[in-house]
């Protein structure tokens, strides 16, 4: 039966305690996936080098490579002659070593012949009869990236459950992961209510609203790397929504309701929730505006978590955001736990706010570097498409005043 405190839980420690009581990470479904297979996914183990990288030492400029002592002290009234040597050819291991005294055009790219430490650019350098005027001096690994340098040999380079995304997707390609394990679980989205129509529908019967929710969560959800269906839309009737709420839990690991919370159709969901094995229902509600009315329950042994987001599409999202999410990155055992980047700016206006639940207002963020609370309320749709982030206001505070710093909670 019900599992966790009281009616209202803070946001901060609900998570925990899910997090607790559930016993995460759990044993998830993983799947091996190809680099394009892979995109936008989270991967299911950490990412080790099996090799340094770069595999060579490479010229980072068109030039001459040289030994970085026989360029010391050039400069253009004093300039210094090597002899040249070779050519480094794109794609291919020099097969000569370069002595001192001794210089070697090299192409961007290029692998640094032995004995050579650093490049000195085209610009900075002349050829004539076989001897190389330079006009500049160079530091030993100057325009050079070292075999090695970026990625030792066994180092870490995603930890369990990382997103696979444009950020660290390259990394992958340039150690050889052409595929790689990555997290498979299943979920499911369903809409709930009388009032919803899909989308598609042109006409609506006057008093009907299309579904929104079940689109934003959906694509919520694909942003930060957890592949969702949407499952469409239940009715309120209690007998048909106890009979699509267990179908649909029976095949797969997270069902999200949307639209569950609210008045009538939340008591089918508590009641539902509460009839699940042990822990059943672990949360009542989350002290959030907006966002308040959200339910969470799981079948432990079973691996099978429930949750209910508000139906107000501005409160639906900002659940998504900083609950949900973060529970799904609990529950594959991400190092990651949050998925914005938290910052500090200040408020452009003033922004009233109450004790009691931690608010998040809808912001933008201006050109002078401060930053706009967007006017809403928990009903809004377009309001995000104009924001950037949240700004997140304490329990404890109230309002805050114009020129104030306040935390902002930035999309990644």
């Amino acid at each position: 039966m019900a599992g966790f405190v009281k009616e209202v839980a803070p946001r901060e420690a609900a998570l925990d305690e899910i997090e607790k009581r559930l016993n995460f990470p759990w044993n998830y479904k993983k799947t091996e996936a190809t680099l394009c297979e892979a995109a936008g996914r989270r991967c299911a183990e950490a990412v080790v080098s099996p090799a340094p990288y770069p595999p060579f030492s490479r010229s980072l400029r068109d030039g001459y490579a040289v030994n970085h002592l026989d360029a010391a002290g050039a400069t253009p009234g004093t300039p210094l002659f090597l002899s040249k040597k070779g050519e480094v050819r794109m794609g291919e291991a020099p097969d000569f070593k370069l002595s001192l005294t001794e210089a070697c055009p090299i192409p961007t790219g290029g692998m640094l012949p032995d004995g050579a430490d650093s490049v000195v650019m085209l610009e900075d350098t002349s050829e004539a009869g076989g001897w190389v005027e330079i006009r500049r001096g160079v530091q030993a690994g100057e325009n050079v990236i070292g075999r090695g340098e970026e990625v030792a040999e066994g180092e870490k380079l995603l930890p369990a459950g990382s997103l696979i995304d444009f950020r660290t997707i390259s990394v992958l390609a340039a150690i050889g992961r052409a595929k790689l394990p990555v997290a498979d679980l299943k979920i499911s989205i369903l809409s709930t209510g009388d009032e919803i129509v899909p989308a598609e529908e042109q006409n609506p019967r006057l008093g009907a609203v299309r579904d929104v929710n079940g689109w934003s969560v959906k694509t919520l959800l694909s942003r930060f790397g957890f592949p969702a269906e949407y499952r469409g839309i239940a009715s309120d009737d209690g007998a048909e929504f106890e009979r699509r709420f267990r179908e649909e839990l029976a095949a797969c690991d997270v069902l999200i309701l949307s639209g569950g919370s609210s008045v009538g159709v939340r008591d089918h969901c508590s009641r539902l929730f509460e009839s699940l094995p042990e822990p059943g229902l672990l949360v009542r509600g989350i002290n959030v505006a907006p966002g308040k009315p959200t339910l969470i329950a799981a079948d432990a042994a079973a691996h099978k978590l429930a949750v209910s987001l508000p139906g107000h599409p501005l409160s639906c999202f900002t659940v998504g955001f900083t609950v949900l999410i973060p529970l799904l990155l609990r529950l594959i055992g991400a190092e990651e736990r949050e998925c914005w980047t938290r910052t500090r700016m200040p408020l452009a206006c003033d922004l009233a706010a109450r004790t009691g639940p931690e608010e998040f207002f809808p912001c933008a963020v201006n050109a002078d570097g401060t930053v706009s609370p967007l006017a809403a309320k928990s009903g809004y749709i377009s309001i995000l498409s104009g924001a950037c982030g949240f700004i997140r206001i304490p329990e404890d505070r109230e309002t805050a005043r114009a020129g104030e710093f306040a935390e902002v909670w930035l999309w990644r």
